[in-house]
């Protein structure tokens, strides 16, 4: 709200009914969503500078588009019910009371125009200076012995390893993220299942039978590296995002690749395959993505030859 304040913009304080609390900014008309996503920017820039990473902090609107079939993201209107806790959320004045008279404060506020959005992009639209990646934490004995599958995806990508530590640290994930985390783990057999429900158990609102009707309605095939670089852009310029699978066809990036390149016996590992293969040529796909095992093989039983060749000269 200071940040607003120094731009010239009113935010109102909104205790949520539950943990969190709603900064709402009021406008005179509708705007271009491509304005209200720059607003975002110019905020986040100087959020960034004093957040402590332990904070979710989430705009609305958070895309430019939506499918039509998807109404997009969904929040609570002021003074409705919360639907865990059945309290109402409400506005409090600056000094932390709740605000009584709900028409005098509603006649009282301040709204903007398009023009004054505007005027702060204006001002605010350089480009800053980029930022040094953020040190990524490479604990992972919070999440006790995992299989190898797990533990290689968990300790080559950056991301899932921070929004499953996110987990452990603060015992709270978005919804977004605990479908991330679903739709890599998810897709690697009963194993990543089980620490899918791991991970989700160190959530302050975990269930065990809502996290398994989740795992049953997941997708057929794991999330895409593109997507989530598209759904977390702050978090992965912070944290180093820059995973590189050999390009193969029929198959796009996803985390998954990482368990399935540690090992040709991929198990129950889904492969991220662009269209429905058959099995025989999914086997090429996994063949191809494990290139560098064969090679590996290969060079072993070179240098096992030659040994074996010098034994002989030596014998003879």
């Amino acid at each position: 709200m200071e940040i607003l304040k120094q731009r010239g913009i009113r935010g109102y304080l909104e205790i949520s009914g539950h943990r969190g609390f709603h900064v709402w900014i009021f406008l005179t008309e509708w705007i271009p969503v491509r304005y209200a996503l720059l607003f975002c920017e110019v905020l986040q820039r100087k959020l960034r500078d004093d957040e402590t990473g332990d904070i979710t902090i989430e705009f609305f609107p958070n895309k430019a588009r939506i499918r039509p079939d998807n109404p997009g993201q969904v929040i609570k209107l002021p003074y409705g019910r919360h639907i865990r806790t059945g309290h109402r959320s409400f506005f409090v004045d600056e000094e932390g009371h709740p605000c009584r008279d709900i028409n005098a404060f509603i006649d009282g506020l301040a709204k903007y125009p398009l023009g004054a959005i505007r005027k702060i992009l204006a001002a605010h639209s350089q480009v800053s200076e980029p930022e040094a990646q953020r040190e990524v934490d490479e604990d992972i004995s919070a999440f006790g012995t995992q299989s190898p599958a797990i533990r290689e995806v968990l300790l080559k990508c950056n991301l899932m390893r921070y929004l499953c530590q996110k987990a452990a640290k603060t015992g709270y994930l978005t919804h977004f993220e605990r479908l991330s985390v679903l739709y890599v783990f998810g897709h690697m057999g009963t194993e990543g299942e089980g620490f899918v429900h791991k991970v989700m158990s160190m959530t302050i609102n975990y269930n065990y039978n809502t996290t398994e009707r989740f795992i049953r309605k997941r997708p057929d095939n794991p999330i895409s590296c593109l997507k989530l670089r598209d759904e977390y852009k702050k978090i992965t310029a912070e944290i180093g995002c820059s995973c590189s699978f050999k390009r193969t066809k029929n198959c796009y990036p996803s985390p998954v690749l990482h368990a399935i390149s540690l090992s040709s016996d991929v198990g129950d590992v889904t492969v991220p395959t662009s269209r429905s293969l058959t099995k025989e040529h999914e086997k090429t796909v996994i063949s191809e993505i494990n290139i560098h095992v064969k090679s590996q093989e290969v060079a072993l039983k070179i240098l096992e030859f030659k040994k074996q060749k010098r034994g002989v000269a030596n014998f003879a």
